[in-house]
């Protein structure tokens, strides 16, 4: 037991692993419904967010509590225990999301056609919403088509940065639900009925 509670960080990148797999499959797909350029997918774009924010969601808190469980009841687990293990495999699961939007973005798309194929879509939704919509969105394109390259780095902080948010903020349920108090002497409560 003490060998695995030892393995933090393998465990957590493992774990991790898992969850940025799943972070960067739905990249890959929402970056594929964005520059396709067919408005009907976009609806497509909201049910996938919400599933994958869901899944995220529910596997922090399954890694968590298997985390939990390696610990014994007389141990507990504390909620720092479970907001730093979810924090980590955040962070490592981030280091996967970012490579990978690099590589589909940058070196399967190709950065400049990607640029192009967003600047189309918002063009579109542009003479959608008439004159009034018109002037911002164009300025908008204008500056998306001015910004330089991102380097990797910046794309690397950019899946690390939005994974550690998310994990920084639902970590605070994910661990304040698995966080159990230490019992060195059993339960009691159970003999007093």
């Amino acid at each position: 037991m003490v060998a695995m509670k030892n393995s933090f960080w393998s465990d957590a990148a493992r774990c991790g692993a898992y969850v940025g797999l799943l972070l960067a499959a739905s990249s890959v797909v929402e970056n594929s419904l964005m520059i396709s350029g067919k408005l009907g997918l976009y609806a497509l774009l909201l049910v996938e967010w919400l599933a994958v924010v869901a899944l995220h969601f529910y596997l922090l808190l399954r890694f968590t509590r298997q985390r939990s469980a390696l610990y014994t009841v007389d141990e507990g687990f504390t909620f720092g225990q479970g907001y730093g293990y979810t924090v980590a495999l955040s962070l490592l699961a981030g280091v996967i999301l970012g490579a990978v939007n690099y590589i589909f973005i940058h070196l399967v798309l190709g950065y400049e056609r990607y640029v192009e194929k967003i600047a189309e879509v918002m063009s579109q939704f542009a003479a959608m919403g008439g004159s009034k919509g018109a002037a911002p969105m164009m300025t908008v394109i204008e500056q998306l088509q001015n910004t330089p390259e991102p380097s990797l780095l910046a794309t690397l902080w950019g899946g690390i940065w939005s994974s550690l948010l998310f994990g920084a903020i639902f970590g605070l349920i994910v661990a304040g639900v698995s966080a159990r108090a230490p019992k060195p002497f059993g339960d009691n409560d159970a003999h007093h009925e």
